[in-house]
């Protein structure tokens, strides 16, 4: 996503003209012999995941959609665990929609139309974002990584503010999670929209 592997796979960035590029095909070889030699040393028991980019933002002349899906299809068939689905990074010619959730329709069309399991990412900041995705089928796992960069312990607010008890805090750290459990129940806030 954005780096060596995303560079073959997006024909914006491969202009090769042998035979690891121009077709999906040949795009697709230098990733899933990659992909095939670390298969081949992880330990079968572990999963593998791997991070595409699903759109290119670049309209018709990159990645778009039934692409988006074949690549996927392509590491399943390598046997690919789960697939991270974000967008962009491709080109500095991508025009981003940006939006609350905007990435996770392509994880929701991946996971839904070939059944592999899919991790959601791009502006996802509220449980509750977190909730209704997973609830609604559109992924298998929620990565959020900007609201972990502000709040390191953001899973674990979130956890309180919802009312979760089960939720595992390190020793040193009971005071805060007791506190910020008698705020959540007089209905205080605590930073984290529920």
């Amino acid at each position: 996503h954005g780096y060596l592997i995303s560079s073959f796979i997006s024909p914006l960035s491969n202009i090769r003209q042998d035979a690891y590029g121009g077709s999906l095909e040949n795009r697709m070889r230098y990733p899933l012999e990659v992909f095939a030699a670390m298969r081949a040393v992880w330990p079968a028991e572990k999963p593998m995941s791997v991070r595409i980019s699903a759109t290119d933002w670049a309209g018709d002349r990159g990645v778009e959609g039934e692409e988006a899906v074949e690549i996927a299809r392509r590491f399943r068939e390598a046997w690919v665990d789960i697939v991270d689905v974000s967008a962009g990074q491709t080109s500095v010619e991508a025009r981003p929609v940006y939006g609350r959730m905007f990435q996770t329709p392509f994880s929701d069309r991946i996971r839904n139309e070939i059944g592999i399991p899919t991790m959601a990412v791009g502006n996802i900041y509220e449980p509750d974002h977190v909730n209704s995705i997973l609830m609604a089928g559109r992924a298998d796992l929620v990565c959020l990584a900007r609201p972990h960069l502000a709040d390191p312990y953001w899973t674990l607010h979130a956890a309180a503010a919802l009312g979760d008890e089960a939720t595992a805090w390190p020793d040193p750290y009971l005071p805060g999670r007791d506190q910020m459990r008698r705020l959540a129940d007089r209905g205080e806030g605590i930073g984290i929209r529920v």
